[in-house]
């Protein structure tokens, strides 16, 4: 979970706003929201009460013992939800209190009419509304379902103070539980299978991660791979907490997550692999971005077909490497199919997307105005010279609605694994040149894990090349 998101966490629940407030917090599983959540309750002393997959009255009849053990009251009978928040706002009675709902997807399930009770809880004409300071927040991993409730017409819309969609750590932040400094190369790898999930890194691997780049195949065989490893099965386990891609419509929807990971980036090849029309698919993809399984990439140069690829890179592992061979990996001989083929597919279809969104990320976030100025866009993009198109991994341009308009302030290519050299330069020289004028002064930005000697030093006279190496991309400007 990243740190703007424990920021906006603690402002919503340091608000001295005197009235209740409600607040909706979700995202992936094991992110480390409700890690945040508890850890925020306790140092206010506020209430959390994390409701299980049973029907609505065993949850009230949990709830109320929640609410008295809170209290030390012992046991409170709850008929209904409506009594049910009735207590809850009570809680915060006199005095401003975080209370905390978790796992509210299960309550939705039991009982659909939970939202229109809240929407009433706090509403104008609520008896409880001036007497309470409670800041109630309803957390839940399903994203779509928690979405609809601010939706269109729901209840609960224009209700909420806070709508965070919590995200995974970035490379930065998960580089914390990754191995150390000393081998960033190692995390780099590390990152790429299992992303920025948290519990990916801790519980889920039993706490083993690579001691170094040698031990690296060891791990990857022993805790992602080999069938007995918890990993192993994430992928499925993740895409069947959501209701979009476990109902009727999955493997429509999983069909199309699988076509990205292998390289169909565009909707025209997405819709050509899995054989429906570009037409049907466009609402699929609208939903799988909604769902937080895909991310929509638009070209800054020119107003053309955007590219998509998967939000996480645990499913695109899953999915370039883990799935096309799930069969064989539980037959046995784990270790053995670790072999040159699958690590050229990590390489290409794993490592080198997910570097890419690296290169763009730090970029957008990390970089100084020194390094790149204006950078109001920034993606992939392609520029024709030598006869045919190049796709270009990063681009970055300033302000201004209509692309064509757009002064570009620098143009990357970014290679994991592979020796950068001079042929990369000139490559991005050539783009440069093709994209015209509007690129004259654009910045030439090489991001690697390994540089030739000599382009090292043809950078470090020419103020219009970077060199993003890897100390560079964890811990500079």
């Amino acid at each position: 979970m990243r740190d703007d998101d424990r920021r906006h966490i603690a402002a919503f629940f340091d608000s001295d706003v005197a009235r209740p407030t409600l607040g909706l917090v979700y995202g992936r599983r094991r992110i480390g929201k409700s890690t945040e959540l508890v850890r925020e309750i306790t140092a206010r002393g506020g209430f959390y009460f994390e409701a299980t997959r049973v029907a609505s009255p065993m949850q009230l009849a949990r709830l109320g013992a929640a609410i008295g053990e809170h209290l030390g009251v012992g046991r409170i009978a709850l008929a209904d939800w409506e009594e049910a928040l009735d207590a809850l706002l009570r809680l915060g009675s006199g005095s401003t209190l975080p209370v905390v709902l978790d796992e509210f997807s299960y309550i939705l399930e039991a009982d659909a009419s939970v939202p229109s009770v809240i929407a009433a809880a706090l509403g104008p004409g609520s008896r409880r509304r001036s007497e309470s300071r409670v800041r109630l927040v309803l957390c839940g991993s399903a994203i779509a379902m928690m979405r609809e409730l601010t939706a269109a017409e729901a209840p609960l819309r224009g209700r909420a103070g806070l709508e965070l969609v919590a995200q995974p750590d970035d490379f930065r932040s998960a580089a914390q539980h990754l191995p150390g400094p000393e081998d960033l190369d190692t995390a780099l790898k590390c990152f790429a299978v299992i992303g920025g999930v948290v519990g990916y890194a801790t519980d889920m691997v039993d706490f083993d991660l690579p001691r170094g780049a040698e031990d690296f195949d060891r791990w990857i065989v022993q805790r992602v791979l080999s069938p007995a490893a918890t990993l192993h099965y994430e992928g499925s386990t993740l895409l069947g907490e959501d209701p979009l891609t476990s109902g009727t419509g999955a493997p429509l929807y999983r069909g199309v997550l699988g076509a990205i990971a292998n390289g169909s980036v565009t909707a025209g090849n997405i819709a050509q692999d899995i054989r429906r029309s570009v037409a049907n698919l466009t609402p699929v993809l609208t939903r799988l971005i909604q769902a937080g399984f895909v991310v929509r990439h638009e070209d800054p140069l020119r107003k053309q077909r955007p590219l998509y690829a998967l939000s996480d890179p645990f499913l695109q592992f899953n999915y370039a490497v883990l799935e096309p061979n799930g069969a064989s990996l539980r037959d046995g001989g784990v270790a053995e199919l670790w072999d040159a083929r699958r690590r050229s597919a990590f390489a290409s279809r794993v490592r080198g997307p997910v570097f890419e969104e690296l290169a763009r990320v730090w970029l957008r976030r990390f970089a100084s105005q020194d390094t790149v100025g204006e950078r109001d866009h920034i993606g992939p993009s392609s520029a024709k010279f030598g006869g045919r198109d190049h796709e270009l991994d990063v681009v970055a341009a300033g302000p201004g609605a209509i692309p064509a308009d757009r002064v570009v302030s620098a143009i990357g290519e970014a290679k994991s694994g592979e020796l950068v050299d001079g042929h990369d330069l000139h490559r991005l020289e050539a783009a440069r040149t093709a994209i015209g004028p509007r690129a004259s002064a654009a910045k030439l930005l090489l991001f690697g894990t390994r540089f030739e000697p000599d382009l090292i030093d043809q950078a470090s006279v020419r103020p219009d090349v970077e060199i993003v190496g890897l100390d560079r991309l964890y811990d500079g400007a």
